[in-house]
């Protein structure tokens, strides 16, 4: 419970400022400056917390401090949303890593897909509630008042223990030239997806969409989420890397008919709609698939390892960010994101037709 009021509090905090930002300013160059500066403070925290995580036994005070944190960004939201918005991307970096830590260390490694899936799950009942009350009821004070309460939860049910310290240099060494290719395979995927959720806002707009398209948009994309992470585990079971190729794939052929759709000058209003719900829901399969072929074998360097993880996706979130602001035109965007997809697929075809795999010996 502590999580998904940390979560709901973070998404309306996401969703909020850049959709007010870029109505006010019309710039699709500044609104890739605030994204990026957004993405390379996560990415920033997201290597930082996982190194402190492994390197000590503290689990339950790290818990807290995220909602502390959260507490102290609710109050200067309500003053300047700016430096909340910017400050939100180092904070939340630490959601992630402290969580999947109590998870690789409390559940057995049988169960450890379910247990992961079941985190993305309560995340995601935060995205949603986040996005229905940034649609219909964004109140400052909901921001501080969803931290505080999820200071509360972990104050009183995270247990209290010393978990492990993971750290160790040569393994993680070894599991890095390992995992090489895939790191660099999720970059570009994430970059891709970067652009195309950075250009939804500007897209609405040239759509002639009113706000509240994309706010609605992304309530059912973490509702489908939500029914999509539940099913996903015997769906992708065994075959794991059919969806992860699958689903790249399918994402290029989205970013491409953007693409034409622009450039034929066609409106379709509330058909971005459509196409987001398209692009959306198919990363709980690829997710679900990437973590079960590639991280579920770990034993040591876990958070490191995640961390690491999460800063490819956050600096292509970075990088995403500022490219699509840089040319100023949605359609270059799109190619980038086109290409960007395309090379993804190319690097994780290479990894897995590779025998050396992470395995759970690791």
């Amino acid at each position: 419970m502590g999580q998904y009021f940390i979560i709901t509090s973070f998404t309306m905090i996401g969703l909020l400022f850049p959709v007010e930002f870029y109505s006010e300013t019309k710039s699709l160059i500044l609104l890739g400056v605030i994204t990026g500066i957004y993405n390379a403070l996560n990415a920033l925290g997201s290597y930082i917390w996982g190194y402190l995580i492994d390197k000590t036994r503290l689990r339950k005070e790290y818990a807290v401090i995220l909602s502390l944190f959260g507490v102290v960004i609710g109050l200067i939201y309500h003053y300047n949303k700016l430096i909340a918005y910017e400050l939100s991307g180092f904070v939340s970096a630490l959601d992630g890593p402290i969580y999947s830590a109590i998870l690789l260390e409390t559940t057995p490694q049988e169960k450890l897909v379910l247990g992961n899936t079941r985190l993305s799950q309560i995340s995601l009942a935060g995205n949603v509630t986040g996005s229905l009350l940034s649609a219909f009821y964004h109140n400052d004070y909901l921001i501080l008042i969803f931290f505080s309460v999820s200071l509360i939860f972990n104050v009183i049910h995270i247990p209290k223990y010393d978990g492990g310290i993971n750290y160790d240099v040569a393994d993680r060494n070894k599991l890095l030239r390992i995992l090489l290719i895939p790191i660099i395979s999720y970059f570009w995927f994430n970059m891709a997806a970067e652009i195309f959720y950075t250009l939804f806002v500007p897209l609405n707009y040239l759509m002639l969409n009113p706000s509240y398209v994309i706010f609605l948009s992304y309530t059912f994309l973490y509702l489908i989420e939500e029914v999509i992470y539940s099913k996903g585990i015997s769906m992708v079971k065994g075959r794991e890397e059919y969806f992860m190729l699958l689903v790249t794939f399918a994402r290029s052929l989205i970013v491409l008919s953007l693409v034409y759709i622009i450039l034929m000058g066609l409106k379709i209003y509330e058909g971005t709609m459509l196409l987001f719900l398209v692009f959306g829901p198919l990363f709980p399969v690829y997710n679900i698939s990437f973590f079960s072929l590639l991280i579920k074998g770990l034993k040591r360097n876990k958070a490191t390892i995640i961390g690491i993880f999460n800063v490819s996706e956050d600096i292509a979130n970075v990088v995403g960010g500022f490219l699509s602001g840089s040319t100023n035109n949605i359609v270059s965007g799109y190619q980038i994101s086109f290409y960007s997809f395309a090379l993804s697929l190319f690097l994780l075809y290479i990894y897995l037709r590779k025998p050396l795999r992470v395995s759970a010996s690791s």
